[in-house]
């Protein structure tokens, strides 16, 4: 849904999908038990919404430990149901003989059926259908028949190892520009087994050899552990753990294993503030050293600068012109980035310009654009401006930009000045009038976020949901509202200012 972005150099970590597209039925009746997102969402519905028999589809430790988990789920939540785990082989085959017998053992508490030398051949809306014609009922069907890649890799035209990239020692594959990391990648000098241990010992690798690149130097060669500590959980609070052939098991296992995932998992949830590089700051004229320039609020100066250097109250969004008797609207305005995106950045700058058009009840005639790019190099240069012009014509739209102005600075800033005309009388700010409904066509609050977002202090989902509302046109709902008494665009100052 967006224009190609170019590169000098291409890391790819998407991990792996348990969909089985070959399997009949599977992708209309199934769940894949990766990616992780879409299965807890669609499980933790089935588990609140009543009872009904479960079936996971591949007897490795991961299918066994989901099969167990699932288990444990249901009945904590009080509800029925069976929990089938079949493989057309056997379960845990590749752990030794010990723990793949405690791990039987726990399922067999759990009530987890399993069955062995099962090949499913169908899965229907009432379950999985087998080799031999027996039909296993089901309400929920998963799969976790091991790691398989997503299949838009084959359209790459790098080499690949059954479906996999094929990464050398220093994580490049066939082409040196491209880089793999993670489940998605088949180390083609030393294969290992699918394991997130693998791939969070290449992230210092994968970040210095990236490094080196592009600036020139040495790389670093990737070099895996012959063995990794795998740490299975069974369904209660209890665990195996399982290294160099040694097998212990739990309630003391499974507070190790929540120890470690939990200590993983706040890494991610509890990010340190980042602070902005000197050289843009002091280019800036940041006054305080320890809060950055408020990028949220559009970067604007306080009302009471403007109010003295204004004559009378600050006006409406956009001035109207006379012109042999036509009424033309003309506003312009800027945005300090909010996002490395340039494509993104250029929507929301676009939508941003508009809305004083919009506000005033007048229909987008043309656009000039204001360009301010951080120092980068000509191609650097002709790849950005490609993406923002992309950006603001996908707002736009048949609004064309007869020309503009381009500069570089400390920080991307992108601005529009607009045309519009107006049919009928522009709606003003004077017109509003005791008693009046106030209707807003957006959620207040983006300045707020993103004042956190600089500050390391917001969540990620809520940011992104900010960002794709900033980008939102309002053309329509102006064209809906335009019987309104007045109108304007809350944007800088806020929804009181």
């Amino acid at each position: 849904g967006r224009p190609p972005v170019a590169y000098d150099s291409c890391s790819i970590d998407i991990g792996i999908t348990s969909a089985m597209p070959a399997l009949p039925g599977f992708a209309d009746h199934a769940v894949p038990a990766k990616p992780l997102g879409p299965f807890a969402a669609r499980w933790e519905a089935f588990r609140q919404q009543g009872d009904g028999d479960v079936a996971v589809i591949g007897g490795g430790v991961a299918g066994a430990e989901l099969a167990m988990a699932m288990a444990h789920g249901l009945r904590s939540a009080g509800r029925a149901g069976t929990v089938t785990l079949l493989d057309s082989g056997r379960i845990a085959d590749e752990l030794f003989y010990t723990a793949r017998q405690k791990i039987l053992a726990a399922m067999d508490a759990l009530g987890v059926r399993h069955r062995e030398e099962a090949e499913v051949t169908e899965v229907t809306s009432e379950g999985v259908v087998l080799a031999d014609g027996e039909a296993i009922p089901a309400a929920f069907v998963t799969g976790a028949a091991g790691a398989r890649p997503y299949g838009w890799l084959g359209e790459t035209g790098i080499d690949l190892h059954e479906g996999f990239v094929s990464v050398g020692p220093t994580l490049q594959s066939s082409d040196p520009a491209i880089f793999a990391a993670g489940d998605c990648a088949h180390l083609a000098h030393d294969p290992r087994p699918k394991a997130g241990v693998y791939a969070v010992r290449q992230a210092p690798i994968l970040s210095h050899n990236l490094r080196a690149a592009l600036a020139g130097g040495p790389m670093r060669r990737h070099r895996p552990q012959k063995d990794y500590l795998k740490l299975v959980s069974l369904g209660e609070k209890t665990a195996l753990a399982q290294k160099f052939g040694t097998t212990l098991s739990g309630p003391l296992m499974w507070r190790w294993k929540d120890r470690i995932d939990r200590r993983f998992m706040d890494r991610f949830r509890d990010l340190k503030p980042m602070r902005v590089e000197t050289p843009n700051r002091v280019a800036l004229g940041a006054a305080d050293e320890t809060e950055p320039p408020c990028g949220g609020c559009g970067s604007k100066a306080g009302r009471g600068a403007l109010r003295a250097v204004l004559a009378g109250p600050v006006g409406d969004d956009a001035a109207v012109l006379d012109i042999g008797g036509a009424r033309q609207v003309i506003s312009t305005d800027h945005l300090k980035a909010v996002t490395e995106d340039p494509w993104l950045m250029a929507r929301i700058a676009a939508v941003h310009a508009l809305g004083d058009i919009w506000a005033m009840g007048a229909t987008p005639q043309a656009a000039l654009a204001t360009i301010l790019l951080p120092r980068m190099s000509d191609p650097l240069q002709a790849r950005t401006l490609t993406e923002i012009m992309a950006g603001a014509r996908a707002v736009l739209g048949e609004v064309p930009v007869v020309g503009g102005h381009t500069s570089l600075g400390p920080e991307m800033v992108l601005g529009f000045t607009v045309t519009g005309l107006c049919e009928r009388d522009p709606i003003t700010l004077s017109g509003a009038r005791p008693g009046d409904a106030l209707i807003l066509t957006k959620p207040i609050g983006s300045g707020t976020v993103l004042a956190g977002e600089m500050r390391g202090l917001a969540r990620g989902a809520d940011v992104a949901a900010v960002l794709a509302r900033m980008a939102e046109g309002q053309g329509a709902a102006a064209e809906i509202l335009s019987g309104a008494h007045a109108m304007t665009d809350v944007t800088g100052f806020g929804l009181a200012g």
